[in-house]
């Protein structure tokens, strides 16, 4: 019952807060079952056993918290070095937290007992990150021999790239999409080897195969986009892709990107009209998303400059230059507008800066 001019009464307002505390009670023991973990709180229990520690460690590695999982597999190696997964696990750490040289040391201790694919694909990522090309390409290679598993041909197939090695990458993708035809990072692997080698229409065609296997993959969304207009025969088919990835992320700054530039690539003269205001309109967005784009700044430009809106116009050149001082083509169009309305100190400027920039490349 309510007390004096309606307010709750001193023992019920009691009862509601014994509730309410109770409430928080039980929620702050909800989120603790979350926070803590059972392989933490046994580790705490058991600090000199082995599976304990390796456990611990393990758990902590597959949520990439790699540091507080090393003193953990450190311990589970002193008492037991002869386990082969906690020695890995222990390996892998120490790569991931920068000691390269430790990793190493374990690896090749480990590979004396069991020469494993897994261990000389490890060996090759150690080996690659402190610029032993050579060694990172025979320990790929190595692995990929021992066990040809997607992982193993991808990673030598893209040490290849990297190096340049454009010919031998070639034939690792075309092994691995023959093996694994539904795997969409091989076809991109692929077709990244065949456009570096000037085989562009069959670039264009292997990356879209790989959207079509796994369209929530946007790996091959930067190439798709940079290749709108190497293969006029696929220009259509990429269009369609990069309307796909769109739709699917309409979140993502790149893929609208992207879109809007195969919307005004795929048209000329008159057509160019009827791109132009999609493509506007997925340019503005890409720019909302990520306001420091500088590419999607200068094509709205470009966008801007077609159709005479030269006030608009500069002040998108001028963003771009103010995220990328560099834009040489920026600079260029600035220049020329500048020159076009008369502002003939302000051009001289922008043509000033890109002698600077062609003088230092």
């Amino acid at each position: 019952m309510g007390g004096p001019h309606g307010r709750p009464s001193v023992s019920s307002r009691s009862m509601r807060r014994v509730v309410w505390l109770s409430f928080i009670g039980f929620f702050a023991a909800f989120l603790h079952g979350f926070a803590e973990n059972p392989a933490l709180e046994n580790v705490q229990r058991h600090p000199d056993s082995f599976e304990a520690n390796h456990l611990a460690g393990e758990y902590l590695i597959a949520t990439k918290k790699y540091s507080l999982a090393l003193p953990y597999l450190e311990k589970a190696w002193k008492i037991d070095s002869a386990n082969y997964t906690n020695g890995y696990d222990l390996a892998l750490t120490y790569f991931e937290t920068g000691a390269t040289q430790k990793s190493r040391e374990i690896v090749q201790a480990l590979i004396k007992r069991e020469d494993k694919a897994d261990l000389h694909n490890l060996l090759g990522d150690v080996e690659e990150s402190e610029g032993h090309v050579n060694e990172a390409a025979r320990e790929y290679e190595t692995a990929a021999r021992l066990d040809p598993s997607e992982k193993n041909v991808f990673d030598l197939g893209s040490d290849l790239l990297k190096h340049r090695a454009f010919a031998a990458a070639l034939k690792v993708f075309q092994f691995g999409v023959q093996r694994y035809v539904s795997s969409a990072r091989l076809r991109v692997g692929l077709g990244v080897a065949r456009y570096s080698l000037g085989e562009y229409d069959a670039a264009v065609e292997t990356l879209c195969e790989a959207v079509d296997l796994d369209p929530n993959d946007t790996k091959a969304l930067d190439f798709l986009g940079r290749m709108y207009d190497i293969s006029p025969q696929y220009a259509d088919e990429v269009t369609k892709r990069l309307a796909r990835f769109a739709a699917l992320y309409p979140a993502n700054s790149k893929a609208n990107y992207y879109y809007a530039i195969s919307l005004r690539k795929r048209n000329s003269g008159a057509d160019l009209k009827t791109a132009q205001h999609p493509a506007e309109t997925y340019l503005l967005k890409a720019v909302k998303l990520q306001p420091n784009f500088a590419d999607a700044h200068f094509e709205l430009g470009l966008l801007y400059e077609d159709e005479s809106r030269e006030s608009e116009a500069i002040h998108q050149y001028r963003q771009a230059i103010n995220f990328q001082p560099d834009l040489a083509k920026a600079h260029y169009h600035l220049a020329r507008l500048y020159q076009k309305r008369g502002q003939t100190t302000l051009a001289a400027e922008e043509f000033e800066i890109l002698k600077t920039l062609k003088a230092n490349p």
